[in-house]
């Protein structure tokens, strides 16, 4: 995945989990975003949706995954989330 990729996709993480992490995780990962910064953006929200056992889907889960690993962040939060369905 080249870094336009990476733009595109985490860019539109915000508004995805916007009603479901708490207003902090959202604005720090909204400034994040602005700044380009998509890795820690992914481990950011990740972390967050682990620590409040926010439910995701399997699809969310695997997007979450493809990001942290195409910004080589650590990927150890995905086995920690409450997927469902």
């Amino acid at each position: 995945m080249d870094r336009y990729e990476v733009a595109r996709r985490a860019s539109g993480l915000p508004a995805r989990f916007a009603d479901r992490v708490p207003p902090d995780t959202l604005e720090s990962i909204q400034l994040m975003n602005e700044g380009g910064e998509y890795g820690e953006l992914t481990i950011e929200l990740a972390a967050s949706l682990v620590a409040h056992h926010v439910p995701v889907t399997a699809a969310e889960r695997d997007d979450l995954l493809v990001l942290l690993e195409a910004t080589d962040m650590p990927t150890d939060p995905i086995g920690k989330l409450n997927v469902r369905g």
